[in-house]
């Protein structure tokens, strides 16, 4: 399996240098490869964003897919020799090599390391290659716009976007007007929320793999937290809140689904 990852790896390298070098002229200077300086800022996982996007669900963009090593690459020229990534949950350091347009994340998972391929000359993109579990998962990373202070707050933002995007009409009598849920975690419309946070790893996940989790929160109000599950129809097209009950407040993952607590029409925004 070890061999069929390098070959992989060397491969997907070779096309990357013939692609190179069938961009060179004998006018131009050979281009600029990965470092520290040219990566820096946070990349996040489009990949997995996209998945979460076509299914309404981190859930099943994990469990039809994969979970990547990591949601958010930071690359800081202030600390050249490192790399910062987060999962959802925390958020820890990796050393890291440069070859040319190739960099390896050492000792990522069971001593192993895993391998980001720079694509210098096309999307400008980060593809990384982790065979530190058997069989080799890809995930194409590119490098974010939002202002935020750390990668996890910049996936977060792609995430929320990808999950939530639209405008939201509840469904049911006297219901109040059209809801947001912007990239940045605000609500809009709703009277008695104006934060949410998508689950996307850890402890969050308290009712396992059973629904989606988010917890909304009144920025002003104090323990104003509330633990909902979502869940999307096929299409889409509607998306229905659930109250959790949790009858075993001392066991983790012991939530059921209780009734709904919004039910909205959905109208993507683009």
């Amino acid at each position: 399996m070890q061999k069929l990852f390098i070959a992989a790896l060397l491969c997907a390298t070779f096309f990357s240098a013939c692609k190179q070098d069938s961009k060179k002229t004998d006018t131009q200077s050979a281009p600029l490869t990965a470092s520290p300086e040219l990566l820096g800022g946070h990349w996040i996982a489009m990949d997995f964003c996209s998945r979460a996007n076509q299914y309404g669900s981190v859930l099943q963009a994990m469990n039809n897919a994969h979970r990547p090593y990591t949601y958010s690459l930071t690359f800081n020229p202030g600390k050249p020799d490192s790399v910062a990534c987060s999962n959802g949950f925390e958020t820890w350091s990796l050393p890291v090599k440069y070859n040319a347009d190739t960099l390896e994340l050492v000792g990522a998972a069971q001593g192993k390391s895993i391998f980001l391929l720079y694509d210098s000359q096309g999307e400008k993109d980060l593809t990384m290659f982790d065979g530190t579990s058997g069989s080799t998962k890809l995930d194409k990373f590119i490098k974010s716009r939002a202002t935020t202070t750390d990668g996890a707050g910049a996936f977060k933002m792609a995430l929320n976007h990808n999950v939530l995007n639209g405008i939201f009409t509840p469904i049911g009598k006297g219901a109040p007007g059209n809801v947001r849920f912007t990239p940045d975690g605000l609500i809009q419309g709703l009277k008695d929320y104006d934060r949410y946070e998508l689950c996307s790893g850890g402890d969050c996940f308290v009712a396992g793999d059973v629904i989606d989790i988010v917890t909304f929160s009144k920025a002003k109000t104090e323990n104003s937290d509330k633990i909902l599950g979502y869940r999307y129809s096929a299409q889409n097209d509607t998306l229905v809140f659930y109250n959790m009950l949790n009858s075993k407040p001392d066991e983790k993952g012991a939530y059921t689904v209780g009734s709904a607590a919004y039910k909205f029409s959905r109208k993507r925004v683009e």
